[in-house]
């Protein structure tokens, strides 16, 4: 097994697992929106957000 082939299926890899961590933190944000509603959701980042300042 070459190490062009190696890298190559390591990038694939990596690709992949980025989109399905997008994916997953998508359907959680979908969750929490429908769960709490949106205003709900926008106070919790606001407050995150003040947290970290």
């Amino acid at each position: 097994m070459s190490i062009s082939l190696l890298l190559s299926a390591l990038a694939l890899v990596a690709v992949l697992a980025l989109f399905i961590a997008i994916f997953i933190a998508g359907a959680v944000y979908v969750g929490r929106v429908r769960r709490n509603g949106p205003e709900a959701a926008l106070i919790g980042a606001r407050r995150h957000r003040e947290l970290r300042d």
